[in-house]
């Protein structure tokens, strides 16, 4: 019936109220209107007391004039103050007296009151009303024994007149909290459906791929969340199209290069271009940038898998120290290729840790080679572990051109390269240290760099990666 949220909203609240009103209302006009009778029975109680001594004195005394002017007159002014007319009757059901000038009571009321009992009830007394009237019936007592009755009428319109007079009051109340609640209503509901329509709006232009749109928060409650989630969220989607774009434009890039050079050098050997004698050089260059591509091919295939909310590490315990010298022995070769000086530094002789023990090796192996790959010849390469706390670290170290501060920040996304700090860096595809961050990272471990010139100067910088592993 109601398609849009802010008319559910509005009818919704506007029908809830108006429920609730005409609720207490009925309440409080059935509430009144038993009230109004409670008290004209307890009025009529109070009156009857006195009416009761009166009517004992009187037949005390007999019949004197006097007296009986006196009692008629009592009566009168009790009718008046209750607004009642009163009949009192003896126990054969004789109308003694009557301020409506009753010539009889109705059986069914005289002998329920004779019996004793005290009644209240709404009736035409017998059609000597035109409409129904409130009636108390009362039994007179005089010496332990009924002597007769009386009985009150009131006129029901008399009594209903507070029950309209606050049903009109409660009317008009009802209509200005009325009015005033549907304004209040419609602006609640346009403060909930104009921010739902702005995300909507906003969702239709992300999809339409305008990652750059954003919703103006302007309120802390949970329309306001989700408009900052809204704004979160599409934070994350430029940044990972930003990403995306950018992949697929280092991918091309790097995958260009080699295909090229492997497509020159195949077509040379073809047409005759390359002569025969160099043919084995070239084909050892194709052969070379082949492994290139199957490597950066694995790598990327690898990150992917890494990025997977399916990926799980392996974790088990080992000595960090052993894993550090498995990897030395096999980049040995080489280390003396560079005649580099390898100089290790163990805290302790066993540091167990808790870790993906083949992802912490590939770890090791690719800042290991960073740090052979852009060592100066006749340098040193520094490794260390050492635990604290709940933590232990693992830092490589060398001497060379270093990093500079811009490129720190950088150095760990896909496919980054720069030609002052990665210069040496030929055959990498610059995935290296991005595959060793994403596992550190899954890790919940810490990585950084420190890159820096060293005392002696003369362009030598000391560069090292130092991260951390949970210890056993």
């Amino acid at each position: 019936m109601f398609r849009s949220i802010f008319k559910r909203l509005f009818w919704t609240n506007a029908m809830n109220f108006f429920l609730v009103l005409m609720t207490v209302s009925v309440a409080m006009a059935l509430f009144i209107n038993n009230y109004t009778a409670r008290k004209q029975f307890e009025i009529a109680h109070k009156a009857a007391e006195d009416i009761e001594y009166l009517t004992g004195m009187l037949q005390i005394e007999g019949g004197y004039p006097r007296s009986e002017k006196m009692y008629a007159d009592m009566l009168e002014s009790w009718s008046e103050l209750i607004n009642s007319d009163i009949t009192v009757i003896d126990t054969q059901g004789k109308v003694y007296a009557s301020t409506a000038g009753m010539q009889r009571v109705p059986a069914q009321l005289m002998s329920a009151v004779l019996a004793g009992n005290t009644i209240s009830t709404r009736s035409y007394f017998g059609n000597v009303y035109a409409q129904k009237e409130f009636i108390v019936g009362i039994p007179v007592h005089y010496r332990d024994r009924v002597a007769g009755a009386m009985f009150f009428t009131t006129p029901l319109p008399d009594m209903n007149r507070t029950v309209l007079e606050f049903l009109y009051m409660l009317t008009m109340s009802c209509g200005m909290a009325i009015l005033l609640a549907f304004i209040l209503v419609y602006i609640e509901s346009k403060r909930i459906s104009v921010p739902i329509k702005a995300i909507n709006s906003a969702v239709n232009k992300i999809a339409s791929g305008k990652f750059d749109y954003r919703i103006k928060v302007s309120s802390a409650d949970e329309i306001g969340q989700l408009a900052s989630s809204f704004n979160y969220m599409a934070d994350n989607l430029e940044r990972l199209e930003e990403m995306r774009a950018g992949f697929i434009s280092d991918v091309s890039h790097e995958l260009r290069t080699p295909m090229t050079s492997i497509t020159g050098f195949i077509g040379g050997i073809l047409d005759g271009t390359i002569p025969p004698e160099e043919e084995k050089k070239y084909l050892k260059l194709v052969y070379d940038e082949t492994v290139r591509l199957t490597k950066m091919t694995n790598d990327m295939l690898e990150m992917s898998k890494m990025s997977s909310s399916e990926y799980k590490l392996d974790i088990t315990k080992f000595d960090i120290n052993e894993l550090v010298r498995l990897c030395i022995i096999q980049l040995e070769q080489r280390i003396t290729d560079r005649n580099l000086e390898l100089e290790v530094e163990f805290s302790r002789d066993v540091i167990q840790v808790l870790a993906d023990k083949d992802a912490m090796k590939r770890v090791i192996i690719n800042i290991l080679d960073n740090a052979i790959k852009f060592s100066f010849e006749n340098t040193k390469i520094l490794i260390s572990t050492w635990a604290k706390d709940e933590r232990a670290y693992v830092s490589v170290g060398n001497f060379g051109i270093g990093i500079e501060k811009d490129n720190i920040n950088h150095i760990f996304d896909r496919f980054y390269k720069t030609d002052k700090s990665r210069s040496g860096d030929k055959k990498g595809a610059g995935l290296g240290l991005a595959m060793v961050k994403n596992i550190i990272t899954l890790h919940k471990q810490q990585i950084w760099v420190d890159s820096s010139e060293t005392k002696e100067g003369n362009g030598v910088k000391f560069t090292k990666f130092t991260f951390t592993l949970t210890k056993a």
